[in-house]
């Protein structure tokens, strides 16, 4: 999800600048960050590993995965 707008001014032109990536505990987390072109400034979207994949899926996609449907395992 990509901001809309800034935090601070709420103006909505913005640059996204190079992220960055950090391991942490064998988990990747990449930092998104922006810069609001109207009061310049610098924000970040911090994105743990495996987020991404949920936003590039879709309902359709979630709902024909494989575990869809069969409820909690007891």
């Amino acid at each position: 999800m990509t901001p809309k707008y800034c935090p601070y001014c709420s103006e909505t032109r913005l640059e996204e600048l190079q992220p960055t990536e950090v391991a942490i505990d064998n988990v990747i987390w990449t930092i998104y960050h922006y810069e609001c072109q109207f009061c310049g400034e610098i924000f970040d979207r911090i994105v743990p590993e495996g987020e991404l994949e949920w936003e590039a899926m879709d309902e359709d996609d979630i709902m024909e995965s494989d575990d869809y449907g069969q409820g909690y395992q007891h």
